[in-house]
């Protein structure tokens, strides 16, 4: 009973400790979701467009018929219920590399 107390002891530790890891951080740091998307798309802008930007529910997919310029554009300014993001919180590297992986690599 012993040994098998202590088993589930080290079980228990090793999946707590795992969901503790690192997740999406909140900053605009660069970094890959599982997506192909940035950490910064996927903490803050895939609760609404999707963990692959093709859109939810009124959200539209993205990048839509934008340019890379436009995108970027309406993501520092936000529009309607989309609020904007600074590039304290999205950098300019991460938008031009999702902007890329969706216009090309999706």
């Amino acid at each position: 009973m012993v040994i098998i107390g202590m088993a589930m002891t080290s079980i228990a530790a090793g999946c707590s400790s795992e969901e503790k890891g690192p997740g999406p951080t909140s900053s605009g740091s660069s970094g890959q979701a599982s997506s192909g998307l940035s950490l910064a798309f996927a903490s803050k802008c895939s609760r609404c467009h999707g963990t692959t930007a093709t859109g939810q529910g009124i959200y539209p997919g993205l990048p839509g018929r934008q340019s890379a310029s436009s995108y970027a554009a309406v993501v520092r300014s936000g529009r309607k219920e989309m609020p904007s993001f600074d590039a304290t919180q999205i950098s300019d590297a991460d938008l031009a590399a999702d902007f890329d992986w969706m216009t090309t690599k999706r």
